[in-house]
């Protein structure tokens, strides 16, 4: 492990990795569940850690080619639970809708609090706020 990594900084090598580093973690958040517990260590090693394929293969005991081999099946086996599903789609677009709901009470509560009332407002903040926390 690199002192970087030790300090929970992590250095992506190049800005595609950096691209590739998040869709894996967000993939990972949200299907990484439904791996096998091998293929979860090393897909974790990798999306959240941000491990070489050789630091992997040398932690798990295995060649670098089957990591890489293991890391590409998952990835697009990971990417087909999205493409059926589309829970990252779905939770991106939910989260879009929010802070447009969010921009228009603060519009409301700056402009036209006696129209709407405060108490109002403040009832349709809190249930976009629970809806932000189940997601």
């Amino acid at each position: 492990m690199t002192a970087a990594r030790s300090f929970g900084i992590i250095r992506p090598r190049c800005k595609e990795s950096m691209e590739k580093l998040i869709e894996r973690g967000l993939l990972f958040d949200y299907y990484g569940g439904l791996l096998s517990e091998k293929n979860k260590r090393i897909y974790e090693a990798a999306a959240v850690d941000d491990m070489s394929l050789s630091e992997i293969a040398e932690e798990i005991g295995i060649s670098r080619q089957a990591v890489s081999d293991t890391l590409n099946r998952t990835d697009s086996k990971l990417r087909r639970y999205e493409d059926e599903l589309h829970l990252i789609e779905r939770n991106r677009r939910i989260r879009d809708r929010l802070d447009k709901i969010r921009t228009i009470l603060d519009a409301a509560s700056d402009t036209e609090a006696g129209v709407y009332g405060e108490d109002s407002i403040g009832m349709v903040r809190g249930l976009v706020d629970s809806i932000e926390e189940e997601l």
